[in-house]
């Protein structure tokens, strides 16, 4: 068999270099394309939500509307409504929204590197009611928005005062003094500054009230734990 020419093989590569360029770039077009579609959704979505829980803080729950947010978000109305079906869809979303940011902001209190277990709690404790206080109880609507919310999203912040509940006491378990009664120091502790956060008139109080109560429950447990 006759070895190719180095002419035709000059000309199989170059053929294949722009069959391979032809080729690959409508692949690399459409990947980057998509994925600035999909930027781009997410954008807009995220764009929705903050203005939706925006809008609920600024003028309460019954006078937002699927058409009020679409304006305020710059998106169509068929946009909104291709994510959510009504607006008790979306304030759905907006109270699951709030419980994820909750659980994190308690989660993250708790694994702080280097923080005595006290400081721990206590920043834990102050830390489940700051988004609250800052999106729902610092609004003029506060009043509307928790009862909505209750009604609502009643078992969304239910099941999360199961799991946050559960990460206190996993805390407390793993300290000597806690560990006997942590499921019951835990749920004392946890619902104890609810009255106190409920009736602050702004965070910096809500912050100093909630914890100093934590703190010196903590450290009335840590006595009582020694004595006995």
């Amino acid at each position: 068999m006759c070895a190719p020419s180095p002419i035709t093989t000059v000309r199989a590569a170059s053929g294949a270099a722009r069959l391979g360029r032809f080729a690959q770039l409508p692949y690399d077009s459409f990947m980057s394309s998509t994925q600035d579609t999909q930027l781009d959704e997410n954008a807009r979505y995220k764009r929705v939500m903050r203005t939706a829980e925006e809008l609920f803080k600024k003028v309460g729950f019954r006078a937002v509307t699927m058409e009020l947010v679409a304006r305020e978000a710059n998106v169509a109305k068929a946009t909104l409504y291709s994510y959510f079906k009504n607006k008790d869809e979306l304030y759905m979303e907006v109270c699951a929204r709030m419980a994820r940011i909750l659980r994190g902001s308690v989660e993250q209190a708790l694994l702080k590197a280097d923080t005595p277990l006290d400081e721990r709690l206590a920043d834990a404790v102050v830390a489940k009611h700051r988004p609250v206080f800052t999106l729902v109880r610092a609004s003029p609507h506060a009043a509307e928005l928790l009862t909505y919310t209750h009604s609502m999203a009643g078992e969304i912040f239910a099941n999360l005062d199961l799991e946050m509940l559960d990460m206190f006491r996993a805390a407390m378990a793993n300290d000597p003094e806690l560990a006997g009664n942590a499921e019951q120091l835990a749920r004392a502790l946890y619902f104890g500054s609810a009255p106190l956060a409920s009736r602050s008139e702004t965070t910096a109080q809500m912050e100093q009230e909630v914890g100093g109560f934590a703190r010196a429950y903590l450290a009335g447990i840590r006595v009582l734990a020694k004595a006995n």
